[in-house]
Parts: structure tokens; sequence; C-alpha cells
């Protein structure tokens, strides 16, 4: 018997009772799972394992899919707040089902995304996840420095084709940039700016 603390990403109806499910684990990473019967009104896993919900659980692993034995549930996300934020949802779950790799553990993007779910996947922590998750994958680089001079002070302005910081002394040199406000990870540009950005890694990929 294995067990995992894991965040639900993807659920799949397989039958007229089971289901299987995507998720993340804190220990194993991404991996499939399958929950026999859980579609029953009396299963007693039903309600902890929706998705974008947080659980202890036990499984077994045999020939094929892990099987989902018992559960346990940590944290649920406030569906009333999560009904207005499909698509911010849908940002996150994106680059978790279509960039992360299975069965690789990342203690720290588990971390990150738990503390996503705990916020209800406000704009400002999705794309702050987004943003270390890309660096944490190679996809992205230094967000600390200017990507045309190295240079480590005044970063104001954003590159969109590259999605990199610019310093006021190169800004004007790159095809199509933007100025940062105080928090740009609130901002609908930069919301924008990493939405095409990781739409390219993806296409990539």
């Amino acid at each position: 018997m294995s067990r995992d603390t894991v965040i639900v990403l993807k659920s799949i109806n397989y039958s007229e009772a089971d289901k299987v499910l995507i998720v993340f684990g804190k220990r194993m990473g991404k991996f499939a799972l399958f929950a026999k019967s859980i579609r029953k009104i009396n299963s007693k896993n039903r309600g902890n394992i929706q998705t974008l919900n947080i659980s202890d659980i036990s499984f077994y692993e045999g020939k094929g899919l892990p099987v989902l034995t018992e559960s346990q549930l940590i944290y649920a996300p406030d569906t009333d707040i999560l009904k207005n934020r499909v698509e911010d949802i849908k940002r996150v779950l994106d680059i978790m089902t279509k960039i992360l790799q299975e069965n690789d553990p990342n203690e720290k993007v588990f971390n990150m995304l738990r503390s996503v779910c705990k916020k209800n996947f406000d704009i400002e922590s999705i794309n702050r996840f987004r943003a270390i998750f890309l660096k944490e994958m190679g996809y992205l680089s230094d967000f600390s420095v200017c990507n045309m001079c190295g240079s480590k002070k005044d970063l104001k302005y954003m590159d969109l084709g590259s999605f990199a910081l610019l310093c006021k002394n190169c800004y004007s040199k790159a095809g199509k940039s933007y100025k940062l406000g105080d928090n740009p990870y609130v901002e609908k540009n930069f919301t924008q700016a990493l939405d095409i950005y990781i739409k390219r890694v993806i296409e990539e990929i």
C-alpha cells in the first residue's frame, strides 16, 4: 500500500461508477489513479477527491493504474468563489496537464500549487505560480536581471516577445514592451503576455 498527499488536477468518467483521476502528488509527482465506484452516492471517497481538492490518499500499486483505496480531505477550495474564476483555473491546469511530466516529483511546485488552491485561485497567486513554474521547468529566463544587458537595476519593463524583464536603458531596443506597475502580477498586460508565452511553449513541446 502506498500513500501520498495529492491535488486533484482532472477527473475523467470511466464507467457508470468509476473515474480515472489525474493527480499531482507531493511524493510521486503527477500520475493517473483509478477510483473504483467513486461515482456512487455512498462512496466514502466521493467528496474527498473532487477536482482541486487536496487530500491524503492510500492506493494499491499493482498491474495497470494505481487503485485508490482510502482518502482523507485536507482542503477544498470555496466553490462559490471558483465558479467565477473558471478561466483563471484553466490557466493553471493547462500548464500542469500539458507541461508537467508524469512521475516527476517536485515538492516546490506542489507547495506553490497548494498555496494557489488555498488562495482560491486569485490572479496574483496564479501569475506568480505560472512564472515560477516555467522557471522551474526551464522555460523562462532569470527574472532578476535585464534580458539584454544583464543589469539588476531599474527593471521596469517587460519584453513581450521573450517574456523577460528589461531595464529602462534597454526597453526601447525590444520589438514590443510595456512598463510594469507596482505589482505586475495583477496587471492585465502581464496576464495576457504570460498567456501568449505559455501558449507558445505548449505548442513547441
